[in-house]
């Protein structure tokens, strides 16, 4: 079963804008991480880790845009989210596509920081 058009076309249209957010963080970024290179070596480690938070951001945008992509295409609210790669987002979105949380999120070290 496919999404209507109109509703497919839209979930493509905020796919396209998420990921147009996350361009503009890959420029923040970017701005970050010299920022960080010029901080005292004594506040370096606090800055770095801020600073993965932007990276953290960028997965889950491309993460909520691919779930788009999938639902416009298609794909039932379980299979999209079935497909997450960021484990954790992936069990907060499960119940809104009607499943249950899994016991244990032993496999939720995939968020993948720079």
């Amino acid at each position: 079963m496919s999404a209507p058009p109109e509703h497919a076309d839209l979930l493509a249209a905020v796919a396209d804008e998420l990921m147009l957010v996350r361009e503009g963080i890959d420029g923040i970024e970017a701005l970050v991480s010299d920022l960080v290179r010029r901080a005292p070596p004594e506040e370096r480690p606090n800055a770095l880790t801020q600073a993965q938070a932007l990276d953290a951001l960028t997965q889950r945008l491309e993460a909520l845009s691919g779930v788009l992509r999938m639902l416009g295409g298609g794909a039932s609210p379980s299979e999209a989210v079935s497909r997450l790669s960021l484990a954790d987002m992936a069990g907060r979105l499960r119940p809104a596509a009607g499943e249950h949380r899994p016991q244990s999120n032993a496999d939720a070290g995939d968020l993948m920081l720079f």
